[in-house]
């Protein structure tokens, strides 16, 4: 009887044991995922705003229209207002048909009435005119051909300023992965040195310093072992951007190299079987854009470069 009662407890210890073990190992590997989409949140928001100011420094922007406001006056509204009232009312009056004489009449005497209404509140228009006005919005064409060569740099070092506040929490997040801290500091170094070159509004020597900055990204997605097709189109990128940023110098040689190792990496995309397959399409297009890059850097035309530049970004936001 006491032997059994022993069995008993040692069978109840292991199976304690062992649903112990099963719990912390799944709480672990729970803790992993949770980590792993948080870095890639955070790897995804820094890519899409070094993406951005990078785009920012020849005024590329990857949607084709943008919203503009200008300001309305009040006269000009209360005008629009009147023509459409007047429409309105014009409308009626057809639809009406034939009404009796007395009922015109008095149509015409309040019309008369109304006149003088009107007048009144035009004048009172006029004179509040110049301390009321209303906004009219926009669409405005933004193309490569018809973009300003004048940076905005308070916009650029602002949204640079604005991410010194995730820096702190992004740090602290990656140093829970696999990635090698060495990387993770060498990250934030690089970043100092974009903040002390942005400041002196030198267009070449700060995409030099974003790509080195953006340089870092595809280490990380590669580290904390991030989904492969969107590793590799943050290496694709990469290169591509590396190729943007010496646009100015006329290294049309070194450009045609990073556009070169931008089609070696993007191409093991092509025969990957684990991609959806309607996101197959998107993907043979950008192979294509991807060429037609290189055919521009053939050419060494830098407006062509950047028409085709443009194009291929936002597409990668289809993917």
């Amino acid at each position: 009887m006491k032997k059994l009662k022993i069995i008993g407890y040692i069978i109840l210890i292991i199976i304690v044991a062992i649903l112990s073990l099963t719990i912390y190992t799944n709480a672990s590997k729970n803790d992993e995922e949770d980590i792993k989409q948080k870095t890639l949140s955070e790897v995804r928001y820094v890519e899409e705003k070094l993406a951005s100011l990078c785009n920012k420094m020849n005024n590329i922007q990857v949607k084709n229209y943008k919203v503009i406001t200008s300001e309305l006056s009040r006269k000009t509204t209360e005008k629009l207002s009147e023509n459409s009232s007047s429409e309105s009312s014009s409308s009626q009056e057809n639809s009406s048909g034939g009404g009796s004489s007395s009922g015109g009449g008095s149509s015409s005497e309040g019309s008369s009435s109304g006149g003088s209404s009107s007048e009144s509140s035009s004048s009172g228009g006029e004179s509040g005119q110049n301390q009321e006005d209303m906004q009219k919005f926009e669409l405005q064409s933004n193309g490569v051909l018809t973009n300003s060569d004048e940076i905005d740099w308070n916009t650029i070092k602002m949204e640079i300023e604005n991410l010194y506040t995730s820096i702190p929490s992004i740090t602290m997040d990656l140093y829970q992965t696999k990635i090698n801290q060495a990387d993770i500091l060498a990250f934030n170094n690089q970043f100092d040195n974009l903040t002390s070159v942005v400041k002196d509004d030198q267009k070449e020597s700060t995409l030099q310093e974003l790509t080195k900055v953006y340089d870092y990204l595809p280490k990380f997605l590669k580290a904390s072992e991030q989904e492969e097709l969107y590793t590799t189109i943050i290496e694709t990128k990469n290169n591509i951007i590396k190729a943007y940023s010496k646009l100015d110098s006329d290294n049309w040689e070194e450009m045609s190299n990073d556009v070169k190792n931008a089609i070696n990496s993007y191409s093991k995309l092509l025969t990957n079987t684990s991609i959806p397959k309607e996101k197959q399409y998107n993907i043979n297009k950008i192979y294509v854009m991807l060429n037609e890059l290189q055919n521009a850097v053939n050419l060494q035309d830098a407006t062509v470069f950047l028409v085709k530049y443009k194009n291929l970004v936002e597409e990668f936001g289809n993917i």
